[in-house]
């Protein structure tokens, strides 16, 4: 390849990255109904025909961003699950090694170049105001992840019928995104009420939310155990 060539390929990668990273930090903070593909290429520093020619529409761009910042944490949950289901073969993994591979991705991986959360931020907009765009999407990067998971915690917790593994698993889910979510630092903390979530490090926030989720799962079953 000639050096212009490749001049030229790498400029129209770097923009296509601007706009990606652009588009994540304004859905975040606006939400993707709300955004505008101007306010997108004025943050990356782009024209708003560089949407059009990099991803010929703003669903694309939507569809583009959700996937390259959740597929990272995804695959990492995926490959921890594997790695403890080769290292343990047909026993029951450890529960806090499931919960810690469910944990781990979501809060070392979220963290974006500013030192903030927009993928749980955006996230979270999509959950509050779902579209059936979006839901597709989040189906799409999430429905293996949750059966992997779920199949796992049924083999550890032999105590709990299928419906309440079920039902901690979601429970888990937005305990995760809950702290995640005051953790950026455009939340705010609750000093009054002795709630402060700013200055704690990756690992202690993974100590501790695999600890309060290990609880919730090992606490007495509520619903009766049927044959499923």
């Amino acid at each position: 390849m000639a050096v212009s060539e490749s001049m030229t390929a790498g400029k129209e990668a770097d923009t296509r990255e601007r706009l990606i990273k652009a588009a994540l930090r304004v859905f975040a903070d606006r939400g993707i109904a709300s955004a505008t593909l101007r306010e997108i290429t004025e943050e990356a520093g782009a024209n708003v025909a560089a949407v059009n020619y990099y991803f010929r529409s703003k669903e694309e761009l939507t569809r583009t961003v959700l996937e390259t910042c959740l597929r990272p944490i995804n695959e990492n949950r995926l490959r921890q699950l594997d790695e403890l289901v080769a290292r343990h073969g047909e026993g029951a993994i450890p529960l806090d090694d499931i919960i810690e591979a469910l944990v781990r991705p979501m809060v070392v991986n979220s963290i974006d170049e500013y030192g903030g959360r927009s993928t749980v931020r955006l996230i979270l907009q999509v959950r509050a105001l779902p579209q059936p765009m979006t839901n597709t999407i989040l189906a799409n990067q999430f429905d293996r992840i949750h059966r992997t998971f779920l199949e796992a915690l049924t083999r550890a917790l032999p105590g709990l019928s299928r419906s309440e593994i079920g039902l901690r698993y979601d429970f888990a889910r937005g305990a995760i995104m809950q702290i995640l979510g005051d953790l950026d630092p455009a939340a705010r903390d609750l000093p009054d009420l002795g709630i402060k979530h700013s200055g704690l490090d990756n690992e202690s926030i993974v100590r501790l939310l695999v600890a309060f989720i290990s609880a919730g799962f090992t606490a007495p079953a509520l619903l009766p155990v049927r044959t499923e």
